[in-house]
């Protein structure tokens, strides 16, 4: 199965009873992030011990205290022999859950509760939390590519210029959401400085200044700003956006684009199918999956085929 266009993901019709269909009950465990979303995760709570009763699972809940905290949380679940691990947070927490579930073949089951949720959205996720919760633990594993900037490991999108300082300071801003993040990038946009780089992929070189050069494994950022509608995150190829800075004038059309998956007909855009490129530039930031690390001037994005285990509807 394709992720994408080509293969729509409906939702389940039937539901999986693992007592009747197992010798034992199925073992997973539930990683929640308290501080993601509106408050929700004493709800995602009860309703995750409600369903996985209804179900026959044997479900453990564990919390995030603190940045990468999933990660050890996740290979804690592992080792305790959990069959399938669910996240409860955005896509930093996702992030963190995927990084400890990397080697292994325990598949990651998604329960979108953050700002952005793009790459649940990328992969049709229910956004409610109970039908999100069901397919979880009832849907299929399907194998997903993973991105790589250096060693550090993305699901979604990594970028550096415009988007990893907006990054930044909606990572430490109290207003989340998107009016929050529309917000930031309305303040940041019209200051917004180049980045000068030099861009190898597929054989060949590009130097440059662009606003933001992004390396996409699914097709939007979050909160359905799509910058790379095409993208799949199974599809063995990754696209890397080279954007250029539109002028004031045409950011009405440019985000008009981008909210309404056109990103690719815009002249700023322009598309590298690849599955590796090394990045010379002179910026000191980057995002992962829309947190903000640091980065030296010269990195390098690639693309790992089919590295973790995702359940999709």
């Amino acid at each position: 199965m394709t992720i994408g266009k080509s293969a729509a993901i409906q939702p389940p019709t039937a539901r999986t009873d693992y007592r009747r269909h197992t010798r034992h009950p199925m073992k997973a465990a539930i990683i929640i992030n308290p501080f993601s979303g509106k408050r929700q995760a004493p709800l995602v709570r009860r309703l995750a011990e409600r369903i996985a009763a209804d179900l026959g699972v044997a479900l453990s809940v564990k919390t995030i205290s603190g940045p990468r905290h999933g990660v050890e949380l996740t290979r804690a679940a592992v080792s305790d022999g959990a069959e399938r691990v669910l996240c409860a947070g955005g896509d930093g927490s996702l992030n963190a859950v995927a990084t400890g579930l990397l080697g292994t073949t325990v598949p990651l089951g998604i329960v979108p509760m953050g700002s952005g949720n793009g790459y649940s959205r990328s992969l049709g996720i229910p956004q409610g939390a109970e039908d999100a919760l069901r397919v979880a633990l009832t849907g299929k594993p399907h194998p997903m590519d993973v991105g790589f900037l250096n060693d550090q490991p993305f699901l979604g999108t990594a970028g550096i210029g415009f988007d990893a300082r907006v990054a930044r300071r909606f990572d430490r801003t109290k207003g989340r959401g998107m009016i929050g993040y529309l917000r930031i990038i309305l303040e940041e946009i019209a200051s917004a400085r180049t980045i000068h780089v030099q861009v190898t992929a597929n054989g060949q070189s590009t130097e440059t200044d662009l606003l933001m050069l992004v390396f996409c494994n699914s097709r939007e950022f979050g909160n359905g700003a799509r910058i790379s509608p095409a993208s799949c995150p199974d599809d063995g190829v990754a696209e890397l956006k080279l954007v250029s800075k539109p002028p004031l004038r045409s950011l009405p059309l440019a985000f008009l684009y981008l909210y309404t998956n056109r990103a690719d007909r815009l002249r700023y855009i322009h598309s590298i199918p690849t599955t590796e490129a090394i990045v010379a530039q002179d910026g000191t930031i980057a995002h992962l999956d829309g947190e903000p690390v640091p980065i030296g001037h010269r990195v390098r994005f690639r693309l790992a085929l089919h590295q973790l285990l995702v359940v999709v509807p």
